[in-house]
């Protein structure tokens, strides 16, 4: 797909350029180089710069936003998946984004920290996910194990699932936090939910994303 990628804009060749300026002058096609993701900002946050070519050589530096990252992504999927051939290049998009195992692990211990096992599979089940299977490996929970271990084995249980579903889509996974940081899981209970959207929160980052306080998953606001 990226060798058929091709963006019009108006010809400012070796200049900084967005995306969504207008048109005003000859048009050129450019074609995707590269991704340099050495330069950094004032604040020393790292910096993202894709690079296009004409067909002259003439190079052009985008520096996309993050909304508009998730634009191009959510578009690309759009059109793949409306595509004859395009199983291929949804799988391959799919897998460019998912959740690291290790947020993945964070989100599981939000979910396992105060619930018993069934209470788990139904978390899940009130998103409309099938938890049969976490109920039968839930039910081997030994009653005699100490407290530190049950946990533990809840975790991992919520996170064999977080993993089932962050590779079908990513997007099931956003719908778990959502879920998880929803205040109305915590009626009566708002210092639990402060606590944990701080650990949502700390666990996102990485994925430079955030959760409020209602519930909703947004991408990181940038410092100025």
């Amino acid at each position: 797909m990226k060798d058929r990628f091709m963006i019009l804009l108006s010809w400012q060749p070796t200049k900084p350029f967005s995306l969504l300026q207008p048109v005003v002058s000859g048009m050129k096609r450019v074609f995707f180089d590269k991704i340099d993701s050495v330069g950094t900002f004032p604040d020393n946050r790292i910096k993202m710069d894709i690079i296009f070519q004409d067909s002259n050589g003439n190079e052009y530096v985008w520096t996309p936003k993050w909304e508009e990252v998730m634009s191009i992504y959510a578009e690309s999927e759009r059109v793949e998946e409306m595509n004859l051939a395009g199983g291929e290049w949804v799988e391959e998009l799919k897998d460019k984004k998912q959740f690291s195992d290790e947020v993945l692990e964070e989100v599981a211990g939000v979910i396992a920290d105060g619930r018993s096992t069934d209470e788990i599979a139904d978390f899940f089940e009130m998103l409309e996910f099938d938890a049969d299977e976490m109920r039968h490996n839930l039910a081997y929970d030994d009653p005699l194990r100490s407290k530190a271990e049950s946990h533990s084995n809840r975790i991992y249980i919520s996170k064999e699932k977080l993993q089932e579903l962050n590779s079908e889509d990513y997007r099931y996974v956003v719908q778990v936090v959502q879920k998880a940081a929803d205040p109305k899981q915590y009626i009566g209970e708002q210092e639990k939910h402060q606590e944990m959207v701080e650990k949502l929160n700390t666990a996102l980052e990485f994925e430079n994303l955030r959760v409020t306080e209602d519930g909703r998953v947004l991408p990181m606001e940038k410092e100025s």
